[in-house]
């Protein structure tokens, strides 16, 4: 039996093993220095698309020619890209340049463009080239309603789950509160977004350049007068709550074409 039919056969265990090795891999490099950072996500995402490769090399190809649907996937990329541009000045400028910092140097931001670039891979590649695929798949067979819908909008909670972040026992603050909150629904609704792309182009190489681009647009800005990482979501700040929340705002009506577009197609481009 070839190794992409032992993946139809078995979708569920395809789809833990491939969660199971990133993970992993994410703690192979020990550290949590932008270098170190960027070493176990070129790990991890090196993994999951060697699994890709082996088990479902379909999703590594480039469609030719572009699928007419496409173009409603360009759009949705135009549209998160200009938002996260937005999103990064804004956040730069409401917090300003802090007094005493040191900006970063070429090599410094060269590595977090490097790392931007191998986060929008590897999690493209797990969340949508496996795990939203997988699902639908699954479904499709299941003979459920719907889904690719189902199916995005499933991989893209998971997504937005996992982007919870902040201390052990967060102090009782209303800001502190509801950006815990929102980061989630604000991961999410990305995901049911680049589940969309995905679904109208049939290019993981898109998504994931979509999903890079919008990292660095709106980290960079911040990363440049601060020189500083972002290494929680939960600040306590209300000028990167406003962000957060006009992000959210921003992103619905994406999601609401993404979703629409889903509800409609029967099968991935």
């Amino acid at each position: 039996m070839s190794l992409p039919a032992l993946r139809r056969r078995h979708l569920l265990a395809y789809v833990v093993a491939s969660c199971t090795l990133a993970v992993v891999c994410l703690n192979v490099v020990p550290g949590s220095s932008p270098g170190a950072v960027a070493a176990q996500t070129a790990a991890a995402g090196a993994a999951v698309l060697a699994v890709l490769a082996l088990f479902d090399p379909a999703v590594l190809k480039i469609r030719r020619p572009i699928p007419r649907s496409a173009c409603g996937a360009f759009l949705m990329c135009a549209g998160v890209l200009a938002i996260a541009l937005a999103a990064g000045l804004a956040t730069a400028g409401l917090a300003g340049a802090a007094a005493g910092i040191k900006p970063p140097g070429s090599e410094d931001i060269a590595l977090f463009l490097i790392l931007c670039l191998l986060t929008g891979v590897f999690e493209e590649a797990l969340f949508r080239g496996v795990l939203f695929r997988s699902f639908a798949e699954s479904l499709e067979r299941a003979g459920t309603c719907r889904p690719l819908l189902v199916a995005a909008a499933a991989s893209a909670a998971i997504f937005g789950i996992l982007h919870v972040s902040g201390t052990a026992a967060p102090p009782a603050d209303a800001v502190f509160l509801v950006q815990l909150a929102g980061k989630p629904v604000q991961a999410a609704l990305f995901g049911v977004i680049m589940a969309g792309v995905y679904a109208q182009s049939g290019n993981l190489w898109l998504v994931s350049g979509a999903h890079a681009a919008f990292n660095a647009l709106s980290e960079l800005p911040s990363f440049a007068t601060s020189g500083q990482l972002v290494e929680t979501y939960v600040t306590g700040s209300p000028a990167d709550l406003a962000v957060l929340l006009g992000t959210i705002a921003l992103f619905v009506p994406l999601a609401v074409a993404a979703l629409r577009g889903l509800a409609r197609a029967d099968r991935l481009a």
